[in-house]
């Protein structure tokens, strides 16, 4: 059976934020961490850039908030 996800992006994003922060991360580290670049980070999230899912993926499992 085929399931409707809906994803509050804003949100996550929010969380996102928080948690660095939480974890005492600067957006450089993360860009580090994750291997992209500290831009890429940023407009993550300010929301003003387009990321890939692969990318985002990489920021979110990094600060817990997805697993593999």
């Amino acid at each position: 059976m085929e399931q409707n996800i809906r994803l509050n992006w804003p949100k996550l994003v929010q969380e996102a934020v928080k948690r660095r922060k939480e974890q005492k991360l600067t957006q450089l580290q993360v860009s580090v961490l994750v291997g992209v670049s500290k831009p890429t980070v940023s407009g993550f999230e300010q929301g003003k850039t387009n990321i890939t899912l692969e990318n985002a993926m990489k920021i979110l499992r990094l600060l817990g908030l997805v697993t593999t």
